[in-house]
């Protein structure tokens, strides 16, 4: 499983590879996954960053614009070549195509990120601990994954629709995706219009995917349907995970009221 769901996203980074500078890759993106009084931005400017399952890019580049130290990226899967095109800009980027539970830096990191991966790996103790180790005492680790809560039939229609679109190549499936983002953006329009905004998901498709383009859209919905393997996180689960791997102290941000962030902190 966890091998599979690797390969499904070195597939996917080979098709969605591409970083345009818009919103999806915006600071007001990034700030948007956390309460700010609860993470010090400015203390990124002098300190060893890492951001775990780097994909093609987008959260390092991010992290870059507050200059910090020194960045690490750490990618397991046979997209990394596409990272390493689309972050050659980034002088102090250092990157490990290694697993999360696996890779190892020469410096300990100061903070550590996590933004949309750990909900992909089956039985991630054992990379939250390696994880914890790589980072200084007092760092502090922020995750970021689906949520369970006010999810609960999304989850069974997206289970559903996943066993089904495995069957189908992923050239294809892009193709599919493409056309399901216009059907969300009529679903929206009919929400705010006609419903009052009653209708499920209307607060994160309103606050964060209309204001993506069409490509980060389809992004969006592809991310979805491929991967084999996702789990949608409750807010215990999550804490229970971290405080299990050594982290003392853990602040939960209930993002948009779909997903969780978790700032923990060694």
């Amino acid at each position: 499983m966890k091998s599979r769901t690797i390969n499904d996203f070195g597939n996917q980074w080979l098709i969605h590879g591409r970083i345009d500078e818009d919103y999806w890759t915006s600071d007001q993106m990034f700030r948007d996954h956390f309460e700010n009084q609860t993470l010090p931005f400015s203390d990124l400017g002098d300190s060893v960053v890492v951001d775990i399952g780097s994909g093609s890019g987008r959260i390092l580049k991010m992290l870059s614009r507050y200059h910090p130290r020194k960045l690490y990226g750490i990618e397991p899967s046979h997209g990394f070549r596409v990272l390493q095109e689309n972050t050659s800009d980034i002088s102090n980027l250092e990157l490990i195509n290694s697993s999360a539970e696996k890779f190892q830096l020469d410096k300990k990191a100061n903070f550590a990120f996590s933004l949309g991966v750990i909900h992909h790996i089956p039985d991630p103790i054992d990379a939250i601990k390696n994880i914890y180790n790589q980072i200084s005492e007092n760092g502090i680790f922020v995750m970021w994954v689906y949520g369970y809560e006010n999810n609960e039939t999304y989850v069974i229609f997206q289970r559903i629709f996943r066993k089904l679109f495995r069957l189908i190549p992923d050239l294809i499936l892009d193709r599919i995706s493409l056309f399901i983002t216009y059907v969300l953006d009529l679903y929206l329009f009919l929400s705010l219009r006609l419903f009052n905004s009653r209708l499920p998901l209307t607060s994160y498709l309103d606050s964060l995917f209309r204001k993506c383009g069409r490509l980060q859209k389809k992004y969006i919905v592809f991310d979805q349907l491929n991967p084999v393997y996702a789990k949608y996180y409750k807010k215990e689960e999550v804490v229970s995970l971290l405080k299990n791997a050594g982290f003392s102290e853990v602040k939960m941000f209930h993002r948009h009221s779909y997903s969780w962030t978790a700032i923990a902190f060694k």
